[in-house]
């Protein structure tokens, strides 16, 4: 009967061991899905004759599915090229892989609303990672196409701002 239990207490001990690190591999790659606010300001710089050089402030929000390959992103800015305007854009984001887990550069472009006008921009950016903190840094530059009645508009924002992942 001592010999059963030892037995048996040794395959429970070994189904045991076996589960706990099957759940460790799991748990080390399966990414979760995160999110990121993401409060910014900038330089505007016109590209356009017309437009004087301004700033812009706003925040953006970013979600990073678990199986997809790019991030999506909505942003709102209040933006002053001579006259303060907002902007409201939808936007994907794919991050390159690095061997740093501090850098990382990424590509960005979308389509969004300047001033009630449709506009089209692309950009890159990189987030620079404080280890082992959900609070970050990141630099983006931007080109805005902006559609309008006239003339069409084209600015380059240039932002920095704060990283925030939970």
């Amino acid at each position: 009967m001592r010999k059963f239990a030892g037995m048996l207490t040794g395959v429970a001990a070994a189904f045991i061991m076996a589960g706990s690190a099957q759940a460790q591999d799991l748990s080390k790659t399966a990414k979760v899905y995160s999110f990121e606010i993401r409060p910014a300001v900038g330089v505007v710089v016109p590209l356009t004759d017309d437009l004087d050089t301004g700033w812009d402030l706003g925040a953006s929000l970013r979600a990073s599915p678990p199986s997809w390959p790019i991030a999506l992103q909505l942003d709102l800015f209040l933006v002053d090229v001579g006259s303060s305007e907002f902007q409201i854009t939808a936007n994907a984001v794919y991050p390159f892989q690095t061997a740093s887990e501090s850098f990382r550069p990424y590509l960005i472009g979308g389509l969004g609303l300047l001033d009630g006008n449709f506009e089209l921009n692309a950009g890159v950016g990189a987030d620079f990672a404080i280890s082992g903190s959900p609070i970050g840094f990141f630099g983006e530059a931007r080109f805005h196409r902006v559609f309008t009645d006239g003339d069409d508009v084209s600015i380059l924002p240039i932002n920095a701002g704060v990283r925030l992942r939970f």
